[in-house]
Parts: C-alpha cells; sequence; structure tokens
C-alpha cells in the first residue's frame, strides 16, 4: 500500500469516528459539520487530486457514497448511546 492511500484510509477512518461520537452524544449540529466537511474533503481529492470535472456524474456518486457512510456511521453511534443509556437507566441500584 502506498502512502497516499494510507493517509486517504486513515482521513476515512477518523471522519466516520467522528461521525459516530456525534451520533452517540446525540450532536446533531456536529455531524451536520463533520458531514460538510468530508465532502468537502472528498469533493477536493475528486477534483484535484484525481482531476474530475466538478459536475461529472462519478463526482456526485463518490458525495453520495460518501453521505451513506456518514450517515450509516452516525446511526451506528446513536443506536448505541441510545442502548448504552436505557442500559444505566434500567440498572438496579
Amino acid at each position: 500500500m502506498n502512502l497516499t492511500l494510507v493517509i486517504l484510509i486513515s482521513i476515512l477512518v477518523v471522519w466516520m469516528l467522528a461521525a459516530g461520537w456525534c451520533g452517540l452524544m446525540r450532536r446533531y449540529g456536529g455531524f451536520v459539520l463533520v458531514l460538510l466537511a468530508g465532502l468537502a474533503l472528498n469533493w477536493a481529492w475528486m477534483i484535484w487530486g484525481l482531476g474530475a470535472k466538478p459536475l461529472e456524474r462519478p463526482v456526485f456518486m463518490a458525495q453520495a457514497a460518501a453521505t451513506g457512510y456518514a450517515v450509516c456511521a452516525f446511526l451506528t453511534g446513536w443506536l448505541a448511546g441510545r442502548i448504552t443509556r436505557e442500559l444505566r437507566a434500567n440498572r438496579p441500584d
């Protein structure tokens, strides 16, 4: 694996962890900011890194996929937070 690929995968992992943390802590505004930052980075990579045109179909498909990844990470974090809060609320003292 070359260094560029390692960096891109690392950024994706950090971005998805940030989206999941926003879901876990119920930070909806934070999720919107994380989503927009990730989409901007993805768009910049597609345009300047890969030389795509801004309005090409593959750019839109990559943005839709990134949005889907972020929403899934957010919902996974939200579900984990909900389960954790329910278990803590129903724990006998």
